[in-house]
């Protein structure tokens, strides 16, 4: 896609409402649609059209694709695998290696075939990774395990030793065959996919003894992704051809990572602002002191405590929040005031002169008791 943004794959401003944004999608589908259209780069053209309604449709990715920008929200810096590959992009997006967790194919690049129009393009994978809120906050990058098919090398995908193939017999070349049911209200014809070439139209001259006539073959490989600093829990990234195999002369599907935001024992995100405790003593609350607060990335900055803060204040670090494209956002330190449960009688001594000063101030009109008068009765 390149540098266009969604809204423009779909010729819509960004303030287009729910019903003109499918309007756009239902019109440009039909116009590209790889069985209608035959202008090259078509199909290509109606992936981008499909990969932009379905995140522009959805309101959850829609408000965070405009609060992320498509740069990072589609983060695609190209990862590499470790050992070869296969021709197509990739994709760097960083989220935890936790090995080979696919649940499911989903539609997408490969999606349900289309009979003999042509090579099918490979099914899109999805896997679900976890990353730490010090990750998503600051971005990394690690490598994760991928199993997927790849074109079988010993006949190039074809599936035949010879590389050759030959027209199905049983379809005749259509990829799909006919059935006649019969029931007690008469025989019905269906269409279903070809059992012998499973679509294809074609068939092995001679079946490939490494992958069984299939054409592909199964393979573990370690792709390098990257994380973009910001992401959050149910962000998707797209890596470019490393889903299953497509056909001969077809593409491979995407595999597609979804991230999940792991809580942090120290730090709570709130949209861009993380947020933090710090415990002060009653002393300190009420006179005021400087404490030293440990960000995100593990650096220490000093913080001023006003004097009189009240339990529960939260008091802002500008810039030590989440750190994505733009602003960064601000760490929210939540003040905690501790009250001492055993005091040495020199504190006690002190806390009674405090707690006498206040009184004191009843007789001339203050207000009656204080906060160390209402903390020595508790």
């Amino acid at each position: 896609m390149g540098a266009k943004s969604y809204y423009e794959v779909l010729n819509v401003p960004k303030s287009a409402t729910e019903q003109e944004i499918k309007k756009a999608y239902r019109t440009l589908t039909k116009k590209y649609h790889p069985d209608i259209c035959k202008e090259e780069g078509a199909e290509e053209k109606f992936k981008e059209i499909n990969e932009a309604y379905s995140v522009l449709s959805d309101k959850q990715k829609k408000a965070q694709y405009d609060r992320m920008g498509h740069e990072t929200f589609t983060n695609a810096s190209k990862g590499q695998y470790s050992g070869g590959g296969f021709g197509g992009s990739g994709f760097s997006a960083d989220f935890g290696g936790f090995g080979d967790i696919f649940d499911a194919f989903f539609g997408g690049g490969g999606g349900g075939r289309r009979g003999p129009r042509g090579p099918q393009p490979g099914a899109d994978l999805l896997m679900r990774i976890q990353v730490t809120l010090k990750d998503a906050a600051l971005g990394t990058s690690r490598d994760v395990d991928v199993m997927h098919t790849e074109p079988c090398p010993e006949c190039d995908g074809t599936g035949s030793k010879t590389k050759k193939t030959r027209t199905c017999p049983r379809c005749g070349g259509s990829g799909q065959e006919r059935r006649e049911n019969r029931t007690p209200f008469g025989n019905f014809v269906s269409m279903a996919t070809c059992s012998q070439c499973g679509g294809r139209g074609k068939i092995p001259e001679e079946r490939c003894g490494a992958c069984g006539g299939s054409g592909h073959t199964r393979v573990k490989r370690t792709i390098t992704v990257t994380i973009p600093a910001g992401i959050d829990t149910g962000m998707r990234l797209r890596m470019e051809g490393y889903g299953e195999a497509g056909d001969p002369g077809a593409p491979n599907g995407d595999l597609f990572i979804e991230v999940e935001v792991t809580p942090d024992k120290n730090f709570r995100r709130i949209s861009d602002n993380l947020e933090t405790n710090i415990i002060v003593s009653a002393a300190n609350a009420a006179i005021g002191s400087k404490v030293e607060i440990e960000t995100i990335d593990g650096r220490m900055v000093e913080l001023k405590i006003p004097a009189g803060v009240q339990h529960g204040t939260a008091l802002k670090i500008s810039g030590e929040g989440i750190k994505r494209r733009g602003r960064p956002g601000d760490l929210l330190v939540r003040v905690k005031i501790e009250i001492p449960k055993n005091l040495t009688d020199e504190e006690k001594e002190l806390y009674q002169k405090i707690v006498e000063i206040e009184s004191n101030k009843k007789g001339k009109g203050g207000k009656k008791g204080g906060f160390f008068s209402d903390f020595l009765k508790k």
